[in-house]
């Protein structure tokens, strides 16, 4: 069974990470995107950033939130 990650259009906050940003690292565009969907902040390094919300692919694009950085 294959899963395909989204593909992200907007920018998101560079503390964001995931396990996908490290496995996909330096692999050819045309193969497939590996991820688990899960993600953490660099910042606290929990699943909840400075501003005690949740990290993910979505919520870490809302660039007014407090710990947002580009």
């Amino acid at each position: 069974m294959t899963h395909e990650l989204p593909v992200l259009d907007s920018p998101r906050c560079r503390a964001l990470l995931s396990k996908g940003l490290y496995i996909n690292h330096g692999q050819p565009e045309d193969r497939q995107i590996v991820g688990d969907g899960n993600f953490w902040c660099g910042k606290t390094q929990r699943t909840y950033g400075p501003d005690d919300r949740l990290c993910d692919g979505d919520q870490c694009r809302i660039a007014s939130r407090s710990c947002y950085e580009d």
